[in-house]
């Protein structure tokens, strides 16, 4: 009997261990501060809540055909979870305005860890 209860508590700490490795008990998302402003020196605060602590995370900007872009160099600083899984991060997206990469209308923003796999996503609006 006490053979069974110690394999099932071993059995009961590695699925555990999995649950948190896996972050299934965590929801990751992104929240961005409002409308992004068609502006050659534009900016917007990123927020991420509910990563696994001290993930650093790439961020992708998607356009509604689905084209990607890493927009790790235009982000200060760079997104990493804190212990709490939450980071903040502001991305100069000047450069998009100014190449005419965007227009008023609808992208997206991907979040993924650094095999890029994807963990969360938004949508940020463009307006004039």
């Amino acid at each position: 009997m006490k053979i069974l209860i110690k394999i099932a508590i071993i059995a009961l700490g590695l699925t555990l261990s999995a649950c948190v490795s896996n972050n299934i008990y965590d929801n990751p998302s992104l929240a961005i501060d409002g409308d992004a402003k068609l502006d050659k020196k534009g900016t917007i605060i990123l927020t991420g809540n509910g990563f696994a602590p001290n993930l650093a995370v790439a961020i992708l900007f998607k356009t509604s055909d689905g084209v990607e872009s890493d927009i790790g160099y235009a982000l200060n600083p760079a997104p990493v979870a804190d212990d709490n899984g939450n980071f903040v991060t502001t991305w100069s997206y000047g450069r998009f305005v100014k190449k005419k990469l965007v227009s008023a209308g609808k992208y997206y923003l991907s979040v993924t860890n650094d095999d890029f796999d994807p963990l969360t996503d938004a949508t940020i609006i463009f307006v004039k």
